[in-house]
């Protein structure tokens, strides 16, 4: 798959992602949101917002914005956005791979459908680390490659019939984790069928030579 290729296909998407995708995985976009353990004035980044489904599961007392490459996709969450009154969600075209966001920014970050549909996407979990604070969230909604032999050799094989419709089945999950700064705090089979993961994950990485764990380590024995 290309940039080119994604946008082509998602913006034909577009006009009936909603009756395709919307009650069919509303639970489990719903699943996900919880795992972010949002708190009032939490700043929240969603990654490949596309039409704005998850939008509304947010709590008011959040700051979300959605970022998608996708111009007709966004047109669709503009809408939900005003017909539902959402005055705390903001919308942003953009390449995920390169993040117009300061670093540290946002307290949680979510992409839900989203890893198996661009590019890149150890580039974008990169960019989603990046502007996660150190102890943030970051939850993946996503298909990984089984680990049976058989079945991932049936994945491997239709991959490329799969990028046709935009998404590729052969995504692992141990090879986008690899050599990042995640730790993974829970891995749950969601419906439907049980073919997707939503992955919670929390975010170590240092800051100034000092990991997340050893500065609330040493905040706790300061304020003691």
């Amino acid at each position: 798959m290309d940039t080119e290729k994604v946008t082509k296909v998602y913006s034909a998407y577009s006009g009936f992602y909603d009756l395709l995708f919307g009650k069919i995985f509303h639970n489990s976009r719903a699943a996900a949101i919880d795992l972010l353990d949002l708190k009032s004035g939490d700043r929240i980044l969603e990654v490949g917002v596309g039409t704005g489904l998850s939008l509304p599961l947010y709590p008011r007392n959040c700051s979300v914005i959605g970022i998608d490459l996708t111009g007709p996709m966004l047109e669709q969450g503009a809408k939900k956005i005003k017909r539902l009154g959402l005055d705390h969600v903001y919308l942003q075209q953009m390449d995920a791979t390169h993040m117009a966001f300061r670093d540290n920014l946002f307290d949680a970050v979510v992409a839900a459908y989203v890893m198996s549909t661009v590019p890149r996407p150890r580039a974008v979990l990169a960019e989603m680390i990046r502007v996660c604070r150190p102890g943030g969230k970051i939850v993946l909604l996503n298909h990984f490659s089984n680990g049976n032999r058989l079945v991932s050799r049936v994945e491997k094989t239709i991959s490329p019939l799969c990028t046709w419709i935009g998404f590729r089945s052969d995504l692992s999950l141990e090879s986008l984790l690899d050599r990042t700064c995640l730790d993974v705090e829970q891995n749950l089979k969601v419906n439907p069928f049980n073919y997707w993961h939503i992955v919670q994950c929390v975010n170590r990485k240092p800051i100034n030579g000092v990991s997340y764990p050893e500065r609330a380590r040493l905040g706790t024995m300061t304020s003691n």
